[in-house]
């Protein structure tokens, strides 16, 4: 290519370049500027060619330019020369707008010059502001909605609060009701009746005072659910205490239990007076389950730092809306009984740092997971 052909091709990159071009000396005089410069910059290239190029910058970089050429002439150390950076420029009118600029050297025989390439880059900062922008009010609308997902899920808790309170209190209001209907009975009869017989007054009092005394356990059994005594935690072995467990609890013959305990098991970490309580509880359940007998596994594996023992049976089962209410105060679906037992022992669970998970369907049987810590794990 002849150096005329050169010169032509140079010549036209510089007229239809997009981004502005400028050319300076060593002392920093503008030696060329292309027609993106005059667009960019509002300058003819007249007002531009032999004025220094700081005329395009805006303080304080203006009388820092002088400086950086005088430093990079002395020490050859960079800054902007074959790196590229984002530099403020001024219009002529007074306006700043944000560039990028990438600057190279170039060296002739005779001196040394240097190419400015720049880029206005208004549009970029300008979706950059909008994104920052909407990424604000984005987090903050994340903020917001997780301030009221915390508020709602707070009202719920409270609503299942006062939701549990009156199941709670339906519960005690019928173990005391139906006593209290018995003993207003007997109390009209004594009061209303014409000369009653000693026996008839007797079979009354007697008849009071058993729905005193049921009374007087349904309160006593609340209390002892309020107040539960802080656990005193001792190394317990599970094997002995499931078979003792069993010995005291009545089974008929038509339940056949299997136990499968590992011969290594290690011993649990718990209060050896109210472990039993859940055991005795759970088998009772499986129990009263399986009126027809049945099977009654009880088993224990190791999972990380906790020994699971397992109760299960093929019993009745229960559906979700039963199983999800079986740890209320007073919640039975038995004919007979205050419904506490299911409560007290998740409370004693709680207590010992315990876990507990249920499977249960109707007709399929009834699960009990009992996670208890091993002895001696970080004690």
């Amino acid at each position: 290519m002849h150096d005329d052909e050169q010169l032509a091709i140079l010549a036209s990159v510089l007229r239809t370049a997009v981004d502005a071009i400028i050319i300076i000396d060593q002392k920093g005089t503008i030696e060329s500027a292309n027609i993106a410069t005059e667009r960019m910059f509002g300058f003819d290239s007249v007002e531009m060619i032999g004025q220094n190029v700081k005329m395009l910058m805006p303080s304080p970089y203006h009388e820092q330019h002088d400086g950086y050429l005088d430093r990079y002439q002395k020490t050859g150390e960079r800054h902007i020369i074959g790196i590229g950076r984002e530099v403020t420029g001024k219009r002529k009118d007074g306006s700043l707008f944000p560039l990028h600029l990438g600057v190279s050297e170039v060296e002739t025989d005779q001196r040394k010059l240097f190419t400015g390439i720049l880029r206005d880059i208004s549009e970029l900062k300008a979706a950059e502001g909008e994104l920052k922008q909407l990424n604000a009010t984005l987090d903050q609308r994340v903020r917001t909605q997780a301030a009221e997902l915390q508020q709602a899920q707070l009202e719920l808790v409270e609503k299942e609060k006062f939701a549990t309170l009156g199941r709670i209190s339906g519960g005690i209001a019928h173990e005391i009701r139906n006593p209290l209907n018995a003993i207003k009975t007997s109390a009209y009869y004594l009061l209303n009746a014409q000369s009653p017989s000693p026996q008839k007054t007797e079979e009354h009092l007697t008849r009071i005072d058993r729905q005193v005394n049921i009374i007087d356990s349904a309160v006593t059994a609340l209390s002892d659910l309020a107040r539960l005594p802080e656990p005193q935690a001792s190394e317990i072995d599970i094997p002995a205490m499931i078979s003792g467990t069993l010995r005291d609890t009545k089974l008929p013959r038509s339940i056949v239990v299997e136990q499968e305990f590992p011969a290594n098991l290690p011993n649990a970490w718990a209060d050896e007076k109210q472990l039993p309580i859940v055991f005795k509880n759970l088998i009772r359940n499986s129990r009263d389950a399986m009126p027809e007998g049945g099977s009654l596994q009880l088993s224990a594996r190791l999972h990380e730092s906790m020994i699971v023992v397992s109760v299960q049976d093929d019993g009745i089962g229960m559906p979700p809306e039963v199983a999800q209410r079986i740890a209320e105060p007073f919640f039975s679906t038995k004919a007979r009984g205050m419904g506490l037992g299911m409560a007290i022992t998740t409370a004693i669970l709680e207590k010992n740092q315990c876990e507990m998970r249920l499977e249960s369907s109707p007709n399929e049987g009834t699960l009990f997971d009992i996670s208890i810590p091993i002895a001696g794990k970080d004690r």
